[in-house]
C-alpha cells in the first residue's frame, strides 16, 4: 500500500496544481472581463499568417488609470483590429482591454501606452514629449495583369507610423531628414544636421529617433 501512495502522489500533486492553475486564469479573467475589458467578435479575414505583433500570447503587466494595483494577464496586440485580445481558456469568448481603463500595458521586450482612447507602443516617453510608434496590418492587391489573371484576393503586410505627442497634440513623424530638422527652431538646423551626421541617425530605426528628440526636444517648434 505504502508503494501505491508514493507512485500516485505525484499525479495527484500534478492534478492540483493543474487545477488550482486553471481556476486562477478562470477567475482573473471573470475579473478583467467585470472591469477592463469587453466581449467582442474580432474581424474575420483571409488573412494567412500572423495578425498579432507578437508570435503567440504573452504575459503583460496592466497598469490601470484608477488604481495602483497591476493587474497580470496574458494577452496580445490584434494588429487588424488594433486591440489587446484575451482569450478565455476555452476558446469560446475573445476579450478586448479597454484603453480608456488602462495607462500602460508592459511586457518584457514591449511597453505600450494608451493615448486618446487608442494603444501604441512607447518607444520613449518623459515628462516633456512621448515618441510612440502605431503598428498595423495594411490591405494591398498584388500585381497581377488585368485581362489575364484573376484579381487576386487582398493580402496583408505589417506597417508602423510613429507620431510625436507633444503638448497634447499629435504629430505625424515622416522619416524624412528634412522633415525632422524643420520640426525644431530654424537657428538650431545647423546643430541638428551635424548631430544627424555625427550619429549617422536614421529615420527608419526607432531608436535613433529617439535619441535625437531626447537630444533636442527643448527646440521642438510645433
Amino acid at each position: 500500500m505504502r508503494t501505491i501512495v508514493l507512485l500516485f502522489f505525484p499525479l495527484l500533486v500534478y492534478a492540483q496544481t493543474n487545477f488550482v492553475s486553471s481556476s486562477s486564469y478562470e477567475s482573473n479573467f471573470q475579473l478583467v472581463q467585470s472591469e477592463i475589458a469587453s466581449v467582442y467578435n474580432p474581424k474575420t479575414t483571409n488573412f494567412t499568417g500572423n495578425k498579432y505583433f507578437f508570435k503567440k500570447s504573452k504575459d503583460a503587466t496592466l497598469v490601470l488609470f484608477d488604481t495602483d494595483e497591476p493587474i497580470t494577464v496574458k494577452t496580445n496586440y490584434n494588429l487588424l483590429d488594433q486591440t489587446f485580445d484575451i482569450v478565455s481558456d476555452d476558446n469560446e469568448k475573445t476579450l478586448k482591454l479597454l484603453p480608456n481603463k488602462i495607462l500602460k500595458v508592459s511586457f518584457d521586450d514591449r511597453v505600450f501606452v494608451s493615448k486618446n482612447g487608442k494603444f501604441y507602443e512607447s518607444i520613449h516617453e518623459n515628462n516633456n514629449f512621448s515618441l510612440l510608434a502605431d503598428t498595423f496590418l495594411e490591405a494591398y492587391i498584388p500585381e497581377y495583369q488585368p485581362g489575364i489573371q484573376e484579381k487576386p484576393d487582398p493580402r496583408y503586410r505589417r506597417n508602423n507610423s510613429v507620431f510625436l505627442y507633444y503638448k497634447d497634440r499629435f504629430t505625424y513623424i515622416e522619416r524624412r531628414k528634412n522633415f525632422l530638422i524643420s520640426i525644431f527652431h530654424k537657428s538650431k538646423s545647423k546643430e541638428i544636421n551635424s548631430f544627424y551626421k555625427k550619429n549617422k541617425i536614421s529615420p527608419r530605426d526607432d531608436e535613433e529617433l529617439k535619441d535625437l528628440f531626447v537630444e533636442f526636444f527643448e527646440f521642438i517648434n510645433l
